[in-house]
């Protein structure tokens, strides 16, 4: 409203300025009155010049003082387009920082997202691990309840076994089925089954072999209803050692009784293990010795005899296991034994007799050997 009030003042204002401007210059004009020596018809323009510049400087002076945009827009201009220049720049730069601030925002922003996928794949972490942990407390509370059962049965077995070697048991009397550190029985495995594969496997081998040592007299445990009495450490022992073996090997598993066992009674027993390698090639010479020319069988067959216990006693050195009943570890043919007898009484001189083995051996056994004889070179006598 005071915009409107300001414009009709200054039209106003101009109109009467130059209604006294015309009015001047009229009478001037009538009186023929001259300024600064003009003549009066320059004098009236003259006249009106100066009234149309009152009425600009008159308007321009009221909006200047009345309005602030005015005074700036004419007194300030310069000033105006510094600061707008300054403005324009602060602008920019702004700008330029603001798109900063945007790349950064992104790339915080990326990095909470990853932060955030990497909290969530922990937390998911830890819930696995928290079940896991549940589960192998668990475990460990059955696993120590069954070790506590298991210490319980060795701690029975063991006096068992205490009772066996004490008191009335040395004074035993009857016929006596094995003797102690006796092999019972062997048994093959491949080394580095899986536990339960050879845990079946011995079970296995245990319970054919019940049957037989019942035959032979033993009796069951009346408390367990076992034939065999061992310890269950030794029995989880052996199928350790067994799965931590190359699978490339194969295993001998021995079964010996701990002490004499007496018809009627369980055997108290144990285990060994070897590897199943082999002792000797197919025919491979084990060992030969000069046996001298006699006309006497006996002494001969004495001579062959002690050369194949010189052979049973090399065989079982490298490994081979001997026959529980006899100690021998393997046979000869007859026929061969008393052929190389007879070669011997025929000839005129001394033979080196060479016992070979006739198949691959392995240390389960058995040896089976033939004798072969040579007769022996005499060295040329010099010449005089």
């Amino acid at each position: 409203m005071s915009s409107f009030i300001l414009i009709f003042t200054l039209i106003l204002i101009s109109g009467l300025i130059a209604v006294a401007g015309d009015w001047v210059g009229l009478k001037i004009g009538k009186k023929r009155i001259t300024i600064f020596g003009l003549r009066p018809h320059y004098t009236a323009i003259f006249i009106t010049v100066v009234t149309g510049i009152l009425i600009t400087s008159i308007t321009i002076s009221i909006l200047s003082i009345t309005s602030t945009d005015v005074r700036t827009a004419l007194f300030g201009m310069e000033e105006l387009k510094e600061k707008l220049s300054n403005l324009s720049q602060e602008v920019q730069v702004q700008n330029v920082q603001l798109s900063t601030t945007k790349k950064d925002l992104e790339i915080r922003t990326s990095q909470l997202q990853e932060l955030e996928n990497k909290y969530q794949n922990l937390s998911d972490d830890i819930s696995i691990k928290t079940g896991q942990l549940e589960e192998l407390t668990i475990t460990k509370e059955e696993l120590t309840k069954e070790k506590e059962n298991l210490d319980k049965e060795i701690k029975e077995l063991q006096s068992t076994i205490q009772s066996l070697y004490s008191g009335i048991s040395w004074i035993r009397e009857g016929n006596v089925i094995l003797g102690p550190d006796e092999q019972i029985a062997t048994s093959i495995i491949q080394g580095g089954k899986p536990i339960e594969e050879i845990r079946d496997h011995l079970i296995r081998f245990l319970n054919t072999i019940s049957d037989r040592v019942l035959a032979m007299g033993a009796k069951r445990d009346e408390r367990t209803n076992q034939v065999f009495i061992i310890s269950q450490q030794e029995f989880e022992d052996l199928i350790q050692r067994i799965h931590k073996t190359d699978s490339n090997k194969e295993m001998v598993i021995r079964l010996l009784s701990s002490i004499n066992v007496i018809e009627g009674e369980p055997i108290v027993a144990y285990f060994g293990l070897m590897e199943n390698k082999l002792v000797f090639k197919a025919e491979e010479e084990i060992l030969s010795e000069e046996i001298k020319n006699s006309k006497d069988v006996k002494e001969i067959e004495k001579q062959l005899f002690l050369l194949l216990r010189k052979v049973n006693i090399l065989a079982v050195k490298e490994g081979i296991i001997p026959n529980p009943k006899s100690s021998f570890v393997g046979t000869i043919s007859a026929n061969n034994f008393y052929q190389t007898i007879r070669n011997i009484l025929e000839s005129e001189n001394a033979l080196n007799v060479s016992v070979i083995s006739q198949n691959n051996t392995w240390s389960i056994g058995p040896l089976k050997v033939r004798m072969e004889t040579m007769p022996i070179q005499s060295p040329n006598p010099s010449s005089e």
